[in-house]
């Protein structure tokens, strides 16, 4: 068995909106307070930046006890959150995933027996992620979610961060994918069970930055991908969208931390799904001329 790893960012990677949304939404406060008070936990506090949204949206909740919320809330939540297009398989669509496994079934590939492992490693809420990929019905493709999880109390609401997710944790969880769910991160192992050069990251921000350096570094795939704004009647606003670019690129691309920096757009004929599929066909056939 031969394994590829194609391995997600979420906020802005696989969904065009901060997961953290829907819990603004349905509290129906101010979005921008809120990110805010976010910022200031960072910049006043010295929170680091997963730790500082928790401690905002449990603060929330001691304002106002209707808040309360239970891992199971986040995960319904979580099913409201909206994908790129050419992801989801609801309403029978077909998604950039079966794509992928119709490769990995051509003739000259089958007979390797290769395998694709799909990952999400994310500084957002597992629960809100999970419910995500379930309500889109592609939950199946993805092997585990490395994510912010929360404690609940004694009543059953979220109290206190389990565990959180930086942007150098995601480094380690990497090298968790390399050696095998099954290994602490900490075990010496003689073989890799996916190979660093079998992966393909996927990320948006700044957060990605260590991960994007590691997968060059042992010879995967990197690509950076940036949101497209788009106007009330669904065209693209240039402006707008030049700005997302731009930003990205400036500690991405400009700075060889990437491959390629493409829209976040996974439909058929769009560049990003040609490059995943170009890059999946790469690991293939080195196996198959070796």
């Amino acid at each position: 068995m031969i394994k590829i790893a194609l391995i997600f960012d979420f906020d802005l990677t696989l969904s065009p909106f901060f997961a953290q949304k829907v819990i603004i939404d349905k509290w129906n406060i101010d979005e921008a307070e809120f990110w805010r008070r976010c910022t200031a936990k960072v910049s006043d506090e010295n929170y680091d930046l997963e730790h500082g949204y928790i401690k905002v949206i449990l603060e929330y909740i001691e304002e106002n006890p209707s808040f309360q919320l239970s891992n199971v809330d986040l995960y319904e939540l979580g099913k409201s959150i909206t994908l790129y297009d050419g992801l989801t398989r609801k309403e029978n669509k077909y998604s950039i995933f079966e794509e992928i496994e119709a490769i990995l079934n051509e003739d000259k590939y089958a007979q390797q027996n290769f395998e694709l492992e799909c990952y999400v490693i994310s500084g957002g809420l597992a629960p809100l992620i999970e419910g995500a990929l379930q309500a889109n019905n592609i939950s199946q493709y993805f092997k585990k979610v490395f994510a912010c999880r929360l404690n609940e109390n004694r009543d059953g609401y979220i109290d206190f961060p389990k565990e959180t997710v930086g942007h150098t944790i995601k480094t380690q969880k990497l090298f968790t994918i390399a050696k095998g769910l099954e290994h602490n991160v900490n075990d010496k192992v003689d073989n890799y069970t996916i190979p660093f050069e079998n992966m393909i990251y996927l990320g948006d921000g700044q957060t990605d930055i260590p991960a994007f350096s590691l997968i060059n570094k042992m010879g995967g795939k990197s690509i950076a991908v940036y949101r497209e704004i788009k106007n009330i009647d669904g065209t693209i606003n240039l402006f707008e969208t030049k700005k997302n670019y731009e930003k990205i690129y400036q500690y991405t691309l400009k700075t060889n931390r990437v491959k390629e920096l493409l829209p976040a757009d996974y439909t058929n004929h769009k560049q990003l799904k040609k490059t995943i599929e170009k890059y999946i066909r790469e690991i293939c056939v080195r196996y198959i001329k070796t």
